[in-house]
C-alpha cells in the first residue's frame, strides 16, 4: 500500500508535467536547439544566434517542410503540424580552397568580407591561423604546407572580420559597409588594441589597425 509520502511525489510529479510548456526548446550545445511541436499545434522557441535558422535533424514522423510545418525569423524558428527537430544557425557565406604547394605562400578569391573559419584541412602539416593561414587585402592566404578549405562571410548568424597588424605596421582590411560600423569583439594579439591609436574605421579608409594590433571585429 503506498504510503502518504510516496501519494505525495507522484502528486508532485503530476503537476510538473501538467504545468510543463507545449514548446520544447532544448539546448544540446550553443549551436543547436530542439523545437517540438506537440499535438501538431504552433509552437515558437527563441534561439541563442541572432541570425537566421536551419534544421539539422528532423526526430518527428511527420515531415518538416521549411515555409509549411516550420520557419524562421531573427532569433526565433517555429514548428507546427507535428514537426519536431534540432535546429542550428545557417551560415553565409562562400567557401574557398587554398592550398600552399611546396610549402609556398599563396593567395586566393578576392573580394572577401567577413570572417574566415577553417572548415577542413586537407593536408598533414596543421593549419594554425595567424601562422600558416589568414585573411588579408580580401583573400584568403596560406603558407608553410597548409591546404584547407575556409569559409568565409558569416560565422554562426554574426557577421564579423578578423584584421591584423603585421610588424607593427598599419594594415587595412575589407568590411562591408552596408553592415555598419564594425566594433571590436575580441582581441587576438599581446599588443593592445585601442580605437583611435591601434584600429579604427571610417567609411574612406575603411577597417584599419595598427601597431601590432591583431582582432576581430563586428556588430554586436
Amino acid at each position: 500500500m503506498p504510503t502518504i509520502r510516496t501519494l505525495l511525489l507522484l502528486a508532485i510529479a503530476a503537476a510538473a508535467c501538467s504545468a510543463a510548456p507545449s514548446a520544447l526548446a532544448q539546448f544540446g550545445d550553443k549551436d543547436s536547439i530542439r523545437c517540438e511541436s506537440k499535438d501538431a499545434r504552433r509552437e515558437t522557441c527563441a534561439t541563442p544566434w541572432p541570425g537566421q535558422t536551419r534544421l539539422i535533424r528532423q526526430m518527428s514522423a511527420t515531415d518538416c517542410v521549411q515555409g509549411r510545418s516550420w520557419g524562421t525569423s531573427a532569433g526565433k524558428v517555429w514548428v507546427e503540424k507535428g514537426c519536431r527537430g534540432e535546429f542550428g544557425p545557417q551560415y553565409a557565406g562562400k567557401e574557398v580552397k587554398c592550398e600552399s604547394s611546396d610549402g609556398r605562400r599563396k593567395n586566393c578569391g578576392k573580394d572577401l568580407y567577413g570572417n574566415a573559419d577553417l572548415i577542413r584541412q586537407l593536408s598533414d602539416t596543421p593549419c594554425r591561423e595567424g601562422s600558416s593561414w589568414g585573411m588579408r587585402g580580401g583573400s584568403i592566404w596560406v603558407d608553410k604546407g597548409c591546404r584547407g578549405v575556409f569559409r568565409v562571410g558569416e560565422s554562426g548568424g554574426r557577421y564579423s572580420t578578423t584584421c591584423g597588424s603585421e610588424n607593427g605596421r598599419r594594415q587595412t582590411c575589407p568590411w562591408d559597409r552596408s553592415r555598419g560600423t564594425p566594433t571590436l569583439l575580441e582581441t587576438l594579439s599581446n599588443s593592445p588594441c585601442t580605437q583611435g591609436r591601434s584600429w579604427g574605421y571610417d567609411k574612406k579608409q575603411g577597417l584599419w589597425v595598427d601597431e601590432g594590433c591583431r582582432a576581430r571585429f563586428g556588430l554586436r
